[in-house]
């Protein structure tokens, strides 16, 4: 297993995270990181301020597939993206032979039978059952809940945003649901008091959730299935010089 050194320090692996949006200062703070493993985190230069719609999605992909290539040549051995509506996903496992972990993905992946997502609006809804279905769990989404609290403000309100999201969760598993996914990463640090608050039941934290599934990946030796996610073939394209190694890949030039 490929090991990395930071001032002495011996690391058994690299998770990269990235936030896909473009606001200063949403992940001040250092993420934590699975013992053994060094998690790095950076956000994109050119995007959307949040991420709350699929135009949001759309403006954001570039920058997550530019930044996923990017670390995989600074020697990152799986990255995250930092968003539950798993924007550019597809895309960065087709530029990057390193695990391409989404944290939608894998929250819905690791929460029960029955689990609800509980997000920041209500529009997102059809999102969410999009997500379901494409990875094959429609069938266990009970349902949505927006608490009414925009993603920014998740920073700016915490406490509003946690009583709503406590809420949320509570009218969730009143409606049947035996699990809660938070519907988007900005919720960081809250599932212990929604947990608490709803008697123990299981919270998945999708942020936490996603760099625990990254770091087993990266042990287990996992890199993506490229007879699944070929190299997209080189072609003309405008516009992208502002997602430098992006415009490099769609020219052909890659280190294999």
């Amino acid at each position: 297993m490929q090991t990395n050194r930071i001032r002495g320090i011996r690391f058994l692996g690299w998770v990269h995270v990235i936030t896909p949006i473009v606001t200063q200062g949403f992940r001040a703070a250092a993420l934590p990181a699975p013992h053994g493993c060094k998690v790095t985190n950076a956000q994109i230069s050119n995007g959307p301020a949040s991420i709350e719609s699929a135009v949001d999605e759309v403006l954001a992909a570039p920058g997550v597939v530019d930044a996923a290539i990017m670390a995989e040549a600074d020697g990152a051995q799986a990255v995250v993206i930092d968003c539950m509506l798993d924007p550019g996903l597809d895309a960065a496992r087709e530029a990057v032979s390193i695990p391409v972990i989404g944290c939608g993905e894998a929250a819905m992946r690791a929460a029960g039978a029955r689990f609800a997502v509980i997000t920041v609006l209500q529009r997102q809804e059809r999102a969410f059952a999009d997500l379901a279905r494409k990875y094959g769990l429609g069938d266990r989404l009970s349902g949505t809940i927006g608490i009414g609290v925009p993603v920014l403000a998740l920073e700016t309100d915490r406490e509003t945003a946690l009583a709503g999201t406590i809420n949320g969760s509570r009218q969730a598993v009143s409606g049947g649901a035996t699990s809660i996914v938070f519907g988007c990463t900005g919720m960081l640090g809250f599932a212990d008091e929604v947990s608490a608050a709803l008697d123990g039941i299981s919270v998945i934290d999708p942020l936490l959730n996603a760099i625990e599934f990254a770091h087993k990946a990266i042990q287990s030796g996992q890199k993506n299935d490229k007879s699944i996610y070929p190299y997209p073939d080189s072609k003309l394209t405008a516009g992208f010089e502002g997602w430098t190694a992006l415009d490099a890949l769609m020219k052909g030039k890659r280190d294999d």
